[in-house]
């Protein structure tokens, strides 16, 4: 299943597009060019970064994911994670727990599939 963090990272065109955007990825229907970035399923990582045609598989598509950020390039993406852990930095002084904040700020929002 996959789900959204309440404040999603986005760039100014995946703003204007995020509900065909969220349609599409549910059906896993072509979105070449947008890249997806998730809290990582396992304990190392915090982010996984996963293009958009991965989602057409359908296994890949029906695991749980958590969206934190949509973007139409790597660069933007790069940036948007740089974003978030200078943000996290200068709230907490610290690099670690970023993975736990970002959990309980999901587990705390109203989350849609």
């Amino acid at each position: 299943m996959i789900r959204y963090i309440n404040d999603l990272f986005l760039t100014e065109n995946t703003q204007k597009n995020l509900e065909k955007i969220k349609r599409k990825l549910r059906l896993g229907t072509g979105m070449s060019g947008l890249y997806f970035i998730l809290l990582s399923s396992n304990e190392k990582d915090v982010f996984d970064i996963v293009p958009a045609p991965v989602f057409k598989q359908r296994r890949f598509r029906h695991r749980d994911h958590i969206v934190v950020g949509i973007s139409e390039s790597m660069d933007e993406v790069y940036n948007m994670v740089g974003s978030i852990v200078s943000d996290h930095y200068l709230r907490t002084g610290s690099y670690t727990g970023l993975k736990k904040d970002f959990m309980e700020c999901y587990l705390n929002s109203d989350t849609k599939k």
